[in-house]
């Protein structure tokens, strides 16, 4: 209940409980979560099944399983039983891209699971340790190909959406570095503090307390022609002159394929609540995050739209993964 005190400390209500419907739920339900406690996804995950448990009358036990990009957390929600009490976090990365990128998938996420709601949108930033004397995008652009393989970027997982982001980036830039894969964007942004890594693509939540603290600097914003709202001094990449070099992003939630429908209902409206609750925007845009909910339905076309958006490009690049 740490973040439930941590919103009421801030005078942030926190609504009474509500049950679900049908009987559900009527035991604890687990919130697989693909990445390493402390990154992106999990800053979004946890406050979401905080408000989700107020909402449900159980709670809602969030499980770390980092690895393989995130294909290991979405394979024990495709094992799970579909009766509504496993559920798991995705990115547009883990859930779209994924399986163009992996030969040999365990699961069949087009088959094993089904989408239950998008909670978050945005995009991605390009950032560097303060020390890098780099101001802007140009600047870098210009140190990287002065010292081609000489620095480092920190990736969230091989075939990531930061894996992606870098290898987009290094296209259009005409660019090349060292890539260091870690087992999730936290360790990353450690190692950048720590000095090994000089280049981060990811989101802004991740590595917004180190940049309001000056360790961190945002050079551009990975999100097509428009500013990110909460960094409005922050020019994108097309302004950068690099428009070829944009990515929009999302973070939701999938279930077990076959969970009946009104079980998904009850999550999908207890996800609503959760990110339309006005604690949790108070602490997501305090982290940069911006929360816009999207049914079921609605991520449904979402998933299609960016698995067509990144077919070609992925082709292009010639990625495949084992």
């Amino acid at each position: 209940m740490i973040l439930r005190r941590a919103l009421l400390g801030a005078g942030l209500a926190v609504p009474a409980l509500a049950q679900g419907v049908g009987g559900f739920p009527s035991r604890p339900i687990r919130l697989i979560v693909g990445f390493p406690p402390g990154g992106g996804s999990d800053l979004v995950a946890r406050p979401i099944a905080q408000r989700m448990s107020e909402t449900l009358g159980q709670q809602v036990v969030v499980e770390n399983r980092g690895g393989a990009n995130g294909n290991l957390g979405l394979e024990a929600v495709a094992r799970s039983q579909p009766d509504g009490y496993t559920f798991g976090h995705v990115n547009d990365s883990v859930i779209a891209i994924n399986p163009l990128l992996y030969r040999n998938l365990p699961f069949d996420p087009a088959r094993e699971l089904t989408p239950i709601g998008i909670a978050t949108q945005g995009g991605m930033f390009v950032m560097v340790p303060a020390e890098l004397p780099v101001r802007s995008m140009a600047e870098l652009v210009a140190l990287l190909r002065a010292r081609p393989g000489e620095l480092n970027f920190g990736s969230a997982g091989q075939g990531s959406v930061t894996h992606l982001g870098y290898t987009l980036f290094a296209r259009e830039a005409g660019i090349n570095m060292e890539v260091v894969t870690y087992r999730g964007s936290a360790p990353a942004l450690q190692d950048m503090l720590g000095g090994r890594v000089q280049l981060m693509i990811d989101g802004i939540n991740l590595a917004k307390a180190q940049i309001d603290a000056g360790r961190v600097r945002a050079l551009a914003f990975i999100g097509g022609t428009e500013r990110h709202p909460g960094f409005p001094d922050v020019p994108t990449t097309t302004e950068a002159g690099l428009p070829g070099f944009v990515m929009r992003g999302w973070q939701g939630f999938v279930g077990r394929a076959g969970t009946p429908e009104p079980v998904l209902d009850a999550l999908e409206a207890a996800l609503r609540g959760a990110v339309e609750d006005s604690a949790v925007a108070a602490l997501f845009a305090s982290q940069g995050i911006i929360p816009r909910f999207r049914g079921r339905a609605e991520m449904g076309r979402a998933i299609a739209e960016h698995t067509a958006l990144w077919r070609p490009i992925i082709q292009n690049l010639g990625l495949r993964l084992d």
